[in-house]
Parts: C-alpha cells; structure tokens; sequence
C-alpha cells in the first residue's frame, strides 16, 4: 500500500514537470528562434520492474527538444538573418561558443556583428568588425558591406541534437553532441527575415488541460489510499 502511495506521488510529480514545461513554452510564444520542450514518461510499471524499490522523489522521463523549424517572419531588417532547413549559428560566450536558431543580430558600438545579449557571431575567418557601409547578407551565408564579400558566418550541424545542452532559452552548449560545419550546399539562408518558435499554443493548452486532469485523479487515488491505510492501522490497534 505504502507503494501504492509513493508511485502516485510520483506520477504527481510527472504531472508538475509536464505542466512546467507547457507553461514555460506558452511564455516563449513569441520568443525568436525558441524550440518547444516535450517530456516522455516511461510507465511506473516499467520503472518498478527495474527495482524492487520506488523513490518517491524520482520522476520517470525525460525531456526533449523539437527542433522543427519555426515559421519565417519577414522584418525588412537586413541584419535579421534565418536558417531555412538544418543547421544553427554559433556566438561566443564568456563559457565559449553556443549554438542558436536566433539570427536577430545588430552591430555593437566597435561594430562587431553580436546578438542581442551582446555575444559575438562567428565567421568562418574569426570575429569581424564593420566600420561602415551596408552590411547584408547572402542566402549562402556571405557577409557582404556595400556588395563586397568581407566575410562568412559560421553555420554548423549537428549529430544528434538531443545531445545538446540547453542554455537560457535560444542558445545550446555542445555537450555529448557531435558538431561539424554546415557544407556550403546545405546552407540556405534568408536575409530580412526571423525564425519565430515553433510553439503550438493549441497543443500546450491541451496538454495542460490533460495535466489537471490526471493531477485531479492523482489526487483522488492518494485520498482513497490514504483513508485505506488509516483503516488499517486502527484496526490493528483494536486488535492488539
């Protein structure tokens, strides 16, 4: 019985992590370049045939990202770039080079290409900095200032991107991932325009519904265990 009690829990549990993970993708609905969080569960029956115990704190599963590309929002910006197909960006930061969808750059006061958070985006021939003229870019990735070819950004595939490591919500560290550059064929770019998220509000809001529900039975079955197990012990005590 006291299993009974602690496998709810954490199938209790499960149900918060999902609901954490639907409510932090409806919040980055309109972030750029965001890639929507899943969560599996294996079955606690499979879990418990692996151990004869059950951690009451443990929840089975695991996350996963669904990189699928993200709808192209035209902005007209010539600095805002996206990846059309595979393949990600790379920046520097303070902890080394990091991975994104977000191609939502600008020119810092040195006139260096950076993003937002102000990390520098990498070229295939180093970190450049612009001193003036019109800077655009190609669909093959050339940086181009007043139609002159002054450099490439630096596009990169990747193994299996489940290996990747989350950082903040658009950026990825390598991690246990496997990371090569984008050959020149496969790079198709698209000047002026955003990758927006790829988060499905309908999808989340159905998940969260379901969420409540199977928190509402958890709920009821722990009452009904609970009321059993007092049951229980008051009739052992009249008994001893």
């Amino acid at each position: 019985m006291l299993k009974g009690l602690f496998i709810n829990k954490s199938g209790m549990l499960a149900q918060q992590r999902r609901l954490d993970v639907a409510a932090n993708n409806l919040a980055n609905l309109n972030t750029i370049g965001f890639k929507r969080e899943t969560v599996f569960f294996r079955k606690l029956l499979d879990a418990m045939a692996e151990s004869d115990t059950v951690d009451a704190n443990r929840t089975p599963g695991a996350s996963h990202i669904d990189f699928r590309q993200g709808t192209l929002k035209e902005t007209g910006n010539p600095l805002d770039v996206a990846i059309v197909g595979e393949g990600f960006f790379v920046v520097q930061a303070e902890e080394g080079e990091l991975l994104t969808r977000n191609g939502n750059f600008q020119l810092d006061g040195e006139g260096r290409l950076v993003t937002l958070e102000g990390f520098p985006v990498a070229t295939d021939g180093g970190e450049i900095q612009i001193s003036g003229g019109r800077l655009t870019f190609s669909e093959k990735g050339e940086i181009m200032v007043d139609g002159q070819i002054v450099g490439r950004l630096k596009l990169v595939t990747v193994d299996d991107p489940q290996l990747l490591e989350q950082r903040g919500n658009t950026f990825f560290a390598q991690g246990k991932a496997s990371i090569s550059d984008l050959s020149a064929e496969k790079v198709n770019l698209r000047a002026g325009y955003l990758e927006t998220s790829n988060v499905d509000p309908l999808q989340e809001m159905i998940t969260m519904i379901e969420v409540n529900r199977e928190y509402e039975l958890g709920q009821k079955s722990i009452k009904s265990q609970d009321e059993s197990l007092d049951k229980l012990i008051n009739k052992a005590g009249r008994i001893s």
